[in-house]
């Protein structure tokens, strides 16, 4: 059984994950196309930050800003040195979940929710993400398997909705029995290795 602190504990360590691979990036490696069309590496790092300046902000009872959509502005925001930013919003992360109480609740997009939810919600970003810029980069990426066993059911029950978003590329077909990790990656439009 999970509890409201296993969601703030998973939603950590997928920021640790994608950390990890944020510092593996060598300088040139920025400009490197991802999974994500449209986007370089670099552009990639400033949508993962503001998502966590989202996060930060419902966290502080602001709502939502208005996301950051144009990929010259990603890049900017991702600035000179993409992983000193990630890593200052990292440490905002983690200061600003320190001090939230998982029960709490919190103003969302999607109407009231509490923290542990926005968490959950908002877990696919660093997730996913990981996996696109270490695919970008060149390396393998194991991702979390409680966080993808946490988030595969919810994809998986929301089928074409996530693509009609216009975030997410069209679904890819893998078998049945194929790992949960490719089920999720096909589930938002990415193609697993193999």
């Amino acid at each position: 059984m999970t509890g409201p602190d296993d969601a703030v504990a998973r939603y950590l360590r997928a920021l640790d994950r994608l950390g990890a691979v944020v510092d593996a990036v060598p300088a040139q490696g920025w400009d490197a196309a991802t999974p994500c069309p449209g986007w370089s590496a670099r552009q990639l790092l400033g949508h993962l930050v503001d998502g966590q300046n989202q996060v930060l902000a419902m966290l502080a009872g602001e709502g939502r800003r208005a996301p950051v959509a144009d990929p010259g502005a990603l890049g900017l925001l991702a600035g000179p040195d993409p992983a000193g930013s990630w890593r200052r919003a990292y440490q905002a992360a983690v200061a600003a979940l320190s001090r939230a109480a998982p029960g709490a609740g919190v103003a969302t997009p999607l109407g009231p929710r509490t923290v542990e939810q926005l968490l959950g919600i908002a877990l696919v970003e660093p997730v996913v993400h990981t996996w696109d810029l270490a695919t970008a980069t060149g390396r393998p990426a194991d991702l979390d398997p409680d966080a993808v066993r946490a988030l595969l059911p919810g994809v998986l029950a929301l089928g074409g909705q996530l693509q009609a978003t216009g975030m997410y590329p069209p679904a890819v077909p893998v078998p049945d029995d194929a790992p949960a990790q490719d089920r999720l990656l096909a589930a938002l439009g990415r193609r697993p290795p193999g």
